[in-house]
């Protein structure tokens, strides 16, 4: 049985062996093989070295399946725990946190968990008090960072960090970097964080080496350096295969899995990182999860494998992934691969739009403002599409200009329309590009600007819409006017849309929910009258 150092207990406890217990000690390991045999996912302690402190204390909790013998497992462990915490482990308080927030072994208790944080953080206080320790200041570091046990406090945690990194503590120099990286309790200083992530990397920390890595390439906080952020990232890509082999690791497998992916520190190896996603994901990573269920969907798998990527999807969008929850959206709206189920989209698109996911924000406004199957709300559709348009949607952009500009669903607002439709012109949507160009040429919401119309109907045209170029090549023939004219062309071109799609008669008897919604919108975003219908043939 593993025994916590010393120095972190309250009174110290030492196992005095004699020859006599021979026996025992024989028959007791007996018993424990045999006890590891039945309990497969028996939780193991793993060895966590620091460089300040000469002793080891165990990480307890592999995740593992839900096994009945691993529920047991962790009840003893929990058992053993407590017996540390009570003698005033410090670090015995920690994990006993942890379990309860984790729900490992146990249901799943903030409150118990947060008042055993508590306690682990008064405990290693103390001994800091005792005897200066770069280990201790670092963990106390980190549970003022995370908000363990204590208000979040980064500019506590950057204090003792900053006395571990005196102490050339490798964890804390990458987690204060981290804070100086992000502004996070100190001011944002990109250098003070390169040299933090270099010093921590160069005692062999793969986090550091990943992150200066990132910062070489992308040439921030340093002069940029592509062969020498290849090389940090191999650094790390060996980094963290070595950690994993040493402790299943659901965190460790998913970086992995990014990285064989992506081809970044390593050969591309979509095989090899499917795999690493699958375990990651079997550990319960809803991130892991999204990327295998991504990858099967894109992947073009069989059905049955279909279904194990909705499952995966599922798992991670209860488990609050954003992500997740935007594709499982779409797939209810558009009826793929699940039966359409507007409402459930909406659920979903709701969830991730709440965590500012702005493609939710977007597509959620636009299904209120469909009505399809639930009640229209514009102005609950005005709500979500304003965030995202903020966040630089091209799309959302477009169709809050057009609700402006229009005034049907919303007071019509011609400058915020102009102002919108700009934006999302600036970014290259050709359609708003087409919007702008009439609004400049026909003068109705504004005055009429001759050359601000050719400018942007150019650009519109440039990309192949078709309205866009009429209007340039008959922007100076008066007689007859330009809106009826392009009436005209309207209803030609869905002329020509009708015969084509009565000579597709004999593949397919109508056009999907989601062609017809895809067409309804393009139609209406290049001119057509919102009740304007497309035939089914």
């Amino acid at each position: 049985m593993y025994i916590y150092p010393s120095n972190l207990r309250a009174k110290p406890m030492l196992w005095m062996w004699e020859l006599r217990d021979l026996a025992i000690i024989v028959g007791a390991a007996i018993l424990a093989v045999l006890s590891v045999f039945l309990c497969s996912f028996f939780y193991s302690y793993f060895s966590r070295l620091f460089a300040s402190l000469p002793f080891q204390h165990p990480i307890y909790f592999a995740k593992s399946s839900p096994s009945r013998a691993a529920f047991n497992c962790k009840l003893t462990a929990h058992t053993l725990l407590l017996m540390e915490a009570q003698s005033g482990n410090a670090l015995a308080m920690h994990d006993l946190g942890k379990m309860y927030a984790d729900g490992l072994g146990r249901d799943t208790d903030a409150e118990a968990a947060h008042d055993w944080y508590a306690k682990a953080l008064a405990g290693f206080i103390a001994v800091e008090e005792t005897k200066e320790s770069r280990y201790v200041e670092y963990r106390i570091g980190k549970m003022y960072a995370a908000g363990l046990g204590t208000e979040q406090d980064y500019g506590q945690a950057a204090d003792w960090f900053a006395q571990a990194v005196e102490k050339n503590h490798k964890y804390a120099q990458y987690s204060l970097g981290s804070l100086y990286y992000r502004g996070q309790g100190v001011p944002q200083d990109y250098i003070r964080a390169f040299s933090l992530y270099e010093k921590s990397a160069n005692q062999t920390n793969a986090y550091a080496s990943y992150e200066l890595a990132k910062m070489l390439r992308d040439g921030i906080g340093c002069e940029q350096d592509t062969e020498h952020a290849g090389l940090r990232f191999e650094e790390a890509f060996d980094g963290f295969k070595v950690m994993e082999a040493e402790r299943s690791d659901d965190k460790l497998q998913y970086r992995l899995g990014q990285m064989l992916r992506d081809g970044v520190g390593t050969a591309r190896d979509m095989e090899q990182a499917q795999l690493y996603f699958e375990a990651s994901s079997r550990l319960g990573n809803p991130n892991a999860q999204y990327a295998l269920a991504k990858i099967i969907i894109e992947t073009g798998a069989d059905a049955e494998k279909i279904a194990e990527a909705v499952e995966w999807l599922c798992k991670s969008a209860d488990s609050g992934n954003q992500l997740a929850q935007y594709a499982l959206g779409k797939l209810y709206r558009d009826g793929e691969y699940v039966e359409a189920d507007i409402p459930k989209a909406v659920e979903l698109l709701t969830l991730a739009a709440e965590q500012e996911n702005q493609y939710a924000q977007y597509a959620l406004g636009k299904l209120l403002l469909i009505g399809e199957d639930i009640p229209k709300e514009a102005p609950a559709a005005v709500r979500w599409l304003t965030p995202s348009a903020e966040q630089t949607n091209q799309f959302a952009q477009y169709a809050l200009g057009r609700l402006y500009l229009e005034g049907e669903d919303v007071e019509k607002n011609v400058q915020a329309a102009v102002r919108w439709l700009t934006k999302s012109a600036e970014q290259g949507n050709q359609f708003a590009q087409y919007q702008l160009g009439k609004i400049y040429l026909l003068g109705r919401d504004m005055e009429c600007d001759r050359d601000q119309a050719v400018y942007w109907f150019t650009l519109s045209a440039a990309q192949g819409n078709e309205y866009a170029q009429f209007f340039l090549d008959n922007i100076d023939n008066p007689n007859p006017s330009l809106e009826h004219a392009a009436a005209r062309l309207i209803r030609k071109l869905a002329r020509q849309f009708e015969t084509q799609q009565q000579g597709l008669t004999s593949q397919a008897n109508h056009i999907d929910r989601k062609r017809m919604r895809e067409l309804r919108e393009k139609r209406i975003a290049q001119g057509h009258a919102r009740d304007e219908q497309i035939q089914n043939y």
